[in-house]
């Protein structure tokens, strides 16, 4: 079994490249991989972007824990 990467990407209003590092997570050939994105309070839609990777991160083996703090 393949040892956990975990990768951990603090954001304040990135909605114009967090599809860009989602979907470069998702490229990754190695499968055991958890995501934690902290969003500091982002006011644009971040939180959104982030909500809808969720599944697609689940569909390829993959975790994305979502947490949000002000």
């Amino acid at each position: 079994m393949e040892k956990l990467v975990s990768i951990i990407t603090p954001c304040l209003n990135g909605e114009k490249f967090v599809h860009r590092l989602l979907d470069s997570v998702l490229e990754q050939s190695y499968g055991n991989i958890e995501h934690i994105f902290v969003d500091d309070g982002s006011t644009d839609r971040t939180a959104e972007i982030i909500k809808q990777y969720i599944p697609t991160y689940e569909q390829e083996g993959k975790q994305l824990i979502y947490v949000f703090q002000e």
